[in-house]
């Protein structure tokens, strides 16, 4: 018998949180919507199929409906209407 090893090393939570994506070069902001998250990333779904893999920053709606919080990350897969995002943490303002 083989044991089964899991894929991820953090646990995924599912959400339905307002979120856009800027890619380094790009000067315009594209929604969409954050599907689940973990401590590592998040995965996105949206009109997100022309998003190139590399350096973004992400914009979260807070659930107070304060600022957006603001992450450095990076695309790290694209499929259809979804992309993947490791964080990388807070930008650097």
């Amino acid at each position: 018998m083989t044991a089964i090893v899991p894929r991820r090393s953090y646990r995924r939570h599912r959400t339905a949180r307002k979120s856009r994506l800027r890619p380094n070069g790009h000067g315009t902001w594209i929604r969409a919507s954050m599907v689940d998250w973990s401590a590592a990333g998040v995965s996105l779904t949206g009109p997100v199929e022309d998003v190139p893999l590399g350096p973004a920053i992400l914009a979260v709606s807070p659930v107070d409906g304060t600022n957006d919080i603001h992450l450095s990350c990076v695309v790290v897969w694209q499929k259809e209407d979804k992309v993947g995002l490791k964080l990388l943490g807070p930008v650097n303002h």
